[in-house]
């Protein structure tokens, strides 16, 4: 007969198993011109499921519990105006039941959404839209758009505080980011933020916001709590290319020293240390046009969303390499990493 302690062992042994497997890693990927979100399995490096969500998929977000995945539509491209015919379609919200693959919502919004973060309680999603200048605060339950708020010329990046009070948005063309209270959405402030910001990240204090700019390239910090600018380095010696090299996007590392920032036409990620004020490394050949990257849990692989090139790079950071590339038509604009 088995002990009493045996048996409890084989039950926890058994309920923790559907944990595990649910707990495998996925990538998810949008495809901006096949309108779909791409599931890749980053252990096997290999393409598990396509999804169609909608016009040119760009920002990616996902809810806490990673059950749910928003993602921003631009919606179609722009045409040529012509007398008498109807207004073109705007942009939406997609949400994406990550388990389930399939999307079990579609949120109409204005045109050109960029990017999406959502509150902790995933209730409340907020989006940039480019092309109206605003960003909206979206129920996602409901399915609605709530509020609109202008906050300056391109809006790009947008990122809610790990407290949830406020959040930050990077006006691309107006070289600021913007801080909106995230219950009244009224304005708190812009703040310098280099030229063309792309992106906010939080330092895991939340006391200090790193931004990405694509004009220059730097790096611009920011006083969270004073809602100011901070400081401002520049990255050096980096190569010529042609179309330039930007910066795009970036991620920081588990512990927040490092940032991991992909280059555009460079084909490169650059390994920065903001604390020294200077970029320690280089992985090359990552792919023709890294934009979207993502990090692993651990910090040991970075992922990048490779457009032109049509595929996904693996990247073991300690050795700089490229570990393997995952074929991805449509081309590819982000990536996030669940769980």
């Amino acid at each position: 007969m088995r002990s009493p302690a045996l048996l409890i062992a084989c039950v926890a042994t058994l309920a923790a198993a559907p944990t595990a497997a649910r707990a495998k890693p996925l990538l998810l990927v949008s495809a901006e011109a096949s309108g779909e979100v791409v599931l890749v399995d980053p252990t096997t490096a290999q393409l598990v499921e396509r999804v169609k969500v909608g016009a040119r998929p760009r920002g990616l977000k996902l809810t806490r519990d990673g059950k749910r995945l928003l993602v921003a539509l631009a919606g179609p491209p722009k045409a040529p105006a012509r007398a008498g015919a109807p207004a073109a379609p705007g942009g939406g919200l997609a949400v994406v039941d990550v388990a389930g693959r399939k999307v079990t919502k579609q949120i109409a919004t204005p045109g050109g959404p960029f990017a999406v973060d959502v509150l902790a309680d995933g209730k409340t999603a907020y989006v940039s839209s480019s092309d109206t200048n605003e960003v909206l605060v979206i129920d996602v339950g409901a399915g609605t758009v709530k509020k609109k708020t202008n906050v300056g010329a391109e809006p790009q990046g947008v990122t809610v505080h790990p407290a949830g009070k406020v959040v930050y948005v990077a006006t691309h063309g107006a070289d600021e980011v913007a801080a909106i209270d995230t219950k009244t959405m009224s304005l708190l402030g812009r703040i310098d933020a280099g030229s063309h910001p792309q992106m906010v990240l939080f330092a895991p204090n939340g006391q200090t916001a790193v931004v990405v700019d694509e004009g220059l390239p730097t790096v611009t910090t920011l006083d969270v709590k004073k809602s100011t600018f901070k400081e401002q380095f520049a990255i050096p010696g980096l190569p010529k290319t042609t179309p330039p090299l930007s910066l795009q996007s970036a991620v920081l590392s588990p512990d927040g020293k490092t940032l991991y920032v992909t280059t555009g036409a460079g084909r490169s990620v650059l390994i920065v240390e903001p604390a020294k004020k200077t970029v320690v490394g280089t992985i090359e050949g990552v792919g023709a046009f890294p934009r979207g990257i993502a990090i692993s849990r651990d910090g040991k692989k970075l992922y990048t969303a490779n457009g032109p090139s049509n595929d996904v790079a693996i990247i073991d950071i300690a050795s700089k390499k490229v570990e393997s590339r995952v074929p991805v038509t449509g081309a590819p604009w982000a990536v996030v990493l669940q769980p």
